[in-house]
């Protein structure tokens, strides 16, 4: 960030313009006391001692009243205009001079260079002016990095288009040109086949719901049905239908330490699919036949958080912060489980409902993810 420093002493435009005045008031006194002393020197000494003098001296009635005012007038003049260019000169410098980083802010603005920032030191009315300008330029440059960012991901997420369709699509060309030319010759094959292009029909289905979900979301279009919720009930009403589910697919589920009439404003069908999606995870990541999951909540400065922690093979330090983008998958040999949506939809469904989602590595190893939501008003 480049930071323009300016301004060494402290006073006001309308300090300095009254000061100023000031000032032209004892000039324009003094200027005409200087004139007249001056006027009437350069009468006497030039006009007067001149050996012409004896004829003025005959009519120096006249002559005085109406020469010396003459010069006094001219001298008065010359002097009060030059105190008042140097005066002028002088207020619109010191005017002028805080424009000029303003100047070469909007013109390092208009080269996108949003890191520019003045540091006005001064105390004056152009304080509110740099330091609009550098709110301005803050906003500018968060604006630009939202909009980088939004392009990557946008990259991204044609890119993890492209590949999770590619791969159903691939299977569907093969089953179906098996179909055709006739490899699939029996029934019982010509079932499997269409067996095979079933199911990855409904893994683009998925794919392409989910991905119509997160642009929803994505966009603040998609309704959220928010409403008063015991967190607790509601959790276990989730989990507890799926438990056999999951069991059987080699992930056993833990519910502990859920504290009771803990109220929050939440959407129940978008949370519990915050959580399926984090039961898929652990589900397709497990490295074990049988893997475990708990879950577990507590409170901390206003909210609940609850904690869904498994044994699996977690992921390295820094992958946790790119765990929740699109398209993000931390082992990159899982490619073909899940459409890599399912935490990058999470996030957008937890900050509609004011709350958070990220995630931790436990002591004991595995990965914890951790969901927190605000409690409604009268909660502690």
């Amino acid at each position: 960030m480049k930071i323009i420093r300016f301004g060494e002493k402290t006073m006001t435009i309308k300090r300095r313009l009254f000061f100023s005045n000031v000032r032209m008031i004892f000039i324009t006194f003094g200027s005409m006391s200087l004139a007249m002393y001056l006027g009437r020197l350069i009468f006497t000494r030039l006009i007067l001692a001149d050996e012409t003098a004896s004829r003025f001296r005959e009519f120096r009635h006249v002559d005085i009243m109406v020469t010396i005012p003459l010069l006094t007038i001219v001298l008065f003049i010359l002097i009060v205009s030059m105190f008042n260019n140097y005066l002028t000169h002088r207020m619109t410098k010191r005017i002028v001079k805080p424009l000029e980083p303003l100047t070469q802010g909007v013109r390092q603005i208009s080269e996108n260079n949003f890191a520019y920032r003045i540091d006005y030191q001064n105390e004056d009315e152009f304080r509110p002016v740099c330091d609009a300008f550098n709110e301005m330029a803050a906003k500018l440059e968060t604006s630009e990095t939202q909009r980088k960012k939004d392009e990557a991901n946008r990259k991204e997420l044609i890119a993890g288009i492209s590949h999770d369709l590619r791969t159903p699509l691939t299977s569907i060309k093969g089953c179906v040109e098996g179909i055709v030319t006739g490899v699939a010759s029996t029934a019982i094959m010509r079932e499997k086949y269409l067996d095979i292009i079933k199911n990855k029909t409904s893994d683009m289905e998925h794919i392409i719901e989910q991905l119509f979900l997160f642009s929803k979301l994505d966009m603040d279009e998609f309704p959220m049905n928010m409403r008063h919720t015991d967190i607790a009930l509601a959790v276990y009403d989730m989990v507890e239908d799926s438990i056999p589910e999951y069991a059987s697919r080699g992930l056993e589920i833990k519910m502990k330490d859920m504290p009771d009439n803990i109220y929050v404003n939440a959407d129940v069908l978008m949370l519990r699919n915050v959580i399926i999606n984090i039961l898929e995870n652990s589900v397709n990541y497990k490295t074990v036949d049988f893997g475990k999951m708990e879950i577990s909540a507590g409170l901390a400065e206003n909210s609940i958080l609850l904690r869904l922690a498994d044994d699996g093979p977690g992921v390295q330090a820094e992958m946790l912060p790119k765990l929740f983008g699109v398209f993000y998958r931390a082992d990159p040999s899982r490619s073909t489980m899940g459409s890599g949506l399912g935490l990058a939809i999470s996030l957008k469904i937890m900050e509609r409902m004011g709350g958070s989602i990220y995630a931790e590595l436990p002591e004991a190893g595995g990965l914890a993810v951790i969901i927190r939501l605000p409690l409604i008003n009268g909660d502690v």
